[in-house]
């Protein structure tokens, strides 16, 4: 499939990593002490992170490759249990992607507050960025609309997001879509074990649905996803089970 690869500057993302940045810290900037503790985070940011480059790259799949609960995409099979869920007549295709915000230095790693700040502000990068690449995604797919290659209808929309560690996908998977997107063009790379390399990266795809009916549900908690394949449910579930036990 073709490729589109994309990068964004760093002050395009900034506006929204910003806002990302102050929700995250639970900042109320009426207060003098959270204005204060936001030019402190506001300077780590100037320091190591300001003119980082975010990168990102997608491709489109027409409905062909998905059939019967399963997704499989040229030698490689993406796995999630829910994908069971999903009416095959209601997808009209999907988009995989991949992002980064590339290594992102610290200011000071023996400040155990300016790294977490520098840490919070990568994360919020990646936010923005993700936020960016989904517009790119939904311009392309308003592009495919109406066209008989594609049979696209016009009211086909995103569905939520999914990927590995997420709705019962394993992190495994991350490997898959790492070599369908030749993500290492980015910088990125993925481990054996899942992990996505820089730290300030993630993958994922949409579903494009043209049945206003099918709503994904966001919350983690009615996921009807394996909760293996999320650590959050893992550990929930292990707790659930030693209370249990306990009160036996």
């Amino acid at each position: 499939m073709k490729r589109e690869i994309l990068w964004f500057e760093e002050a395009t993302a900034y506006p929204l990593a910003e806002q990302r940045f102050i929700k995250a810290c639970g900042f109320d900037l009426s207060k003098p002490k959270h204005q204060r503790m936001l030019k402190r985070g506001s300077q780590v940011r100037a320091d190591g992170l300001a003119g980082i480059r975010l990168g990102g790259v997608f491709s489109f799949w027409g409905a062909e490759y998905f059939h019967q609960g399963k997704l499989t995409l040229g030698e490689l099979e993406i796995h999630c249990h829910y994908f069971e869920q999903l009416p095959e007549e209601a997808v009209s295709g999907l988009y995989l992607y991949l992002l980064t915000a590339g290594e992102c230095y610290f200011s000071s790693e023996e400040n155990i507050v300016d790294f977490l700040y520098a840490d919070m502000w990568g994360t919020a990068y990646v936010d923005a960025a993700a936020e960016l690449l989904r517009d790119r995604i939904r311009k392309d797919l308003e592009s495919r609309m109406g066209d008989s290659i594609f049979g696209i209808p016009s009211s086909a929309y995103l569905s939520e997001e999914f990927g590995p560690g997420y709705y019962g996908m394993s992190v495994q998977e991350s490997k898959k879509i790492m070599s369908l997107l030749q993500g290492e063009e980015l910088g990125i790379a993925v481990k054996d074990n899942g992990l996505i390399i820089p730290q300030k990266s993630c993958t994922g795809l949409y579903f494009v649905l043209n049945d206003a009916q099918v709503r994904i549900e966001p919350g983690c908690m009615k996921c009807r996803g394996t909760a293996s394949g999320c650590g959050f449910c893992r550990f929930s579930t292990s707790d659930k089970e030693r209370r249990e036990g306990d009160a036996e």
